[in-house]
């Protein structure tokens, strides 16, 4: 079997059109490396070997957008020839499955988290400080820990993940922030996707970190199949996505009940940030690293008197 790789170089003045873009083809699964890669590269030299070296050659003011395909999605990739040519240099190749399975292992290593997760990949050994570790089969689901919004949720959930809550990971990718939160004292997790790729690939790290019995994995749109409330909500989306559910949030929150939402470039964090307030939250916290953003939002115990 072969998979499609589709790789754009464009201007960083483009990006918000290229996501546009990608997103309006529904494609929420790829990824991105721009001039801030290499500004942490500076900072820790030991990840150098591991780092595509494409990327350390990106002139000032450029970005790259990498896509992968099945071979049966060609017509997709044709159209996005049309919709992404105008914004850059597109380059596509095709991969043998043996060489999808392996080559890209390489360029992963073990990622530190806040005090104590460590996400690990599955064919690696950990020897570090950090004693919560988090194994994980990326194959081609969103979320491996290195992305700066998986990154800023992992540490969220660390911060306020507390014993025998029930967490919803609305969006959850490879299912690494469930298994997080199950780790982190959560006793139960509800993890939906739309994407049936993610949901196998959750599936598969719920059992690779012995956690199936407490991660029930739905393939679904956000909070169509969920029922009850959750502690925490956690969704790791866009921000446009994020805003559209906001108004549901609360038929599926304890009261006091916390949502965590990332996946926001810093310029829409209005967007988020307004629907919450609009529909009855405080926000109590904002984050941000390398242009993305993280808000949570809690529900405000006098919110029916606003």
């Amino acid at each position: 079997m072969k998979y499609i790789e589709l790789i754009l170089k464009a201007k960083d003045e483009n990006r918000d059109n290229i996501l546009n873009t990608l997103y309006d083809n529904e494609i929420y699964i790829f990824e991105e490396e721009g001039k801030e890669i290499i500004e942490e590269l500076d900072k820790i030299e030991k990840d150098w070997d591991f780092v595509d070296e494409r990327i350390l050659n990106l002139e000032p003011g450029m970005r790259t957008f990498k896509v992968y395909f099945q071979e049966s999605e060609s017509e997709v990739v044709e159209k996005l020839k049309t919709d992404l040519g105008t914004f850059g240099e597109l380059e596509i190749n095709e991969i043998d499955d043996e060489d999808w399975a392996n080559n890209w292992k390489k360029y992963y290593e073990p990622v530190e988290v806040g005090d104590s997760l460590v996400i690990i990949p599955s064919w690696l050994e950990y020897n570090g400080s950090h004693t919560n570790k988090i194994y994980i089969e990326p194959g081609m689901a969103f979320g491996t820990g290195t992305h700066e919004t998986t990154y800023m949720c992992l540490e969220a959930l660390e911060d306020y993940v507390i014993e025998d809550d029930v967490v919803f990971d609305i969006g959850c990718g490879s299912g690494i922030l469930g298994v997080a939160a199950t780790n982190l004292g959560a006793k139960k997790i509800v993890a939906v996707d739309i994407d049936s790729k993610c949901t196998q690939v959750s599936k598969e790290n719920a059992i690779l970190n012995n956690v199936e019995d407490k991660i029930e994995i739905h393939t679904a749109n956000l909070l169509d199949v969920v029922s009850g409330k959750a502690d925490i909500i956690v969704s790791n989306i866009i921000a446009e996505i994020i805003a559209e559910m906001v108004p549901d949030l609360k038929a599926h929150l304890e009261d006091d009940g916390l949502f965590i939402s990332s996946g926001i470039i810093v310029e829409k964090i209005y967007m988020v940030e307004n629907a919450l307030i609009e529909n009855g939250f405080e926000i109590i916290e904002k984050r941000e690293k390398n242009g993305w953003a993280l808000l949570v939002g809690r529900i405000c115990t006098d919110s029916s008197e606003n």
